[in-house]
């Protein structure tokens, strides 16, 4: 494999990671799922959830009132082969809980957590997509 090839696969693994970040900040659901293949697996905590229905309702559970913006960092991408890579980063999420006005700010505080991304991927007919997605969680910040 050469230089080329390393970094297109590496730039395209690591869109995925931000892009499915931004849909998840946006409740762009159907959008994310095409990051995935079909029979993918999503976990966090101690839930896992199998292919894109389960992806669905694992995301579907986010409450419309729950504003978040998730800065994703430090990607590392490994490839194992020419159709399989691993990846993992870091993600720092800032979040706000309530109703807000048209174009209204959400007020700004600590962040709520820094989470780590770990993920696979595997290259489809359609371009390289998301196998496996599970996140664990680093740092929490402590109620008040």
């Amino acid at each position: 494999m050469d230089a080329i090839e390393r970094l297109t696969i590496e730039a395209d693994c690591t869109r995925l990671m931000t892009e499915f970040a931004k849909c998840s900040d946006t409740f762009a659901y159907e959008r994310a799922l095409e990051l995935f293949v079909p029979d993918c697996r999503f976990s966090r905590a101690d839930e896992t959830f199998d292919g894109h229905e389960g992806l669905r309702f694992a995301l579907s559970r986010r409450p419309l009132d729950r504003m978040t913006r998730h800065i994703v960092s430090n990607v590392l991408i490994d490839i194992d082969g020419p159709d399989a890579a691993t990846g993992e980063a870091y993600s720092l999420v800032f979040g706000h809980k309530g109703a807000l006005a048209e174009a209204e700010e959400a007020p700004l505080g600590a962040p709520d957590s820094l989470i780590h991304y770990h993920a696979g991927f595997m290259r489809t007919q359609a371009g390289w997509r998301i196998r496996t997605w599970h996140i664990g969680l680093a740092f929490r910040k402590r109620a008040a």
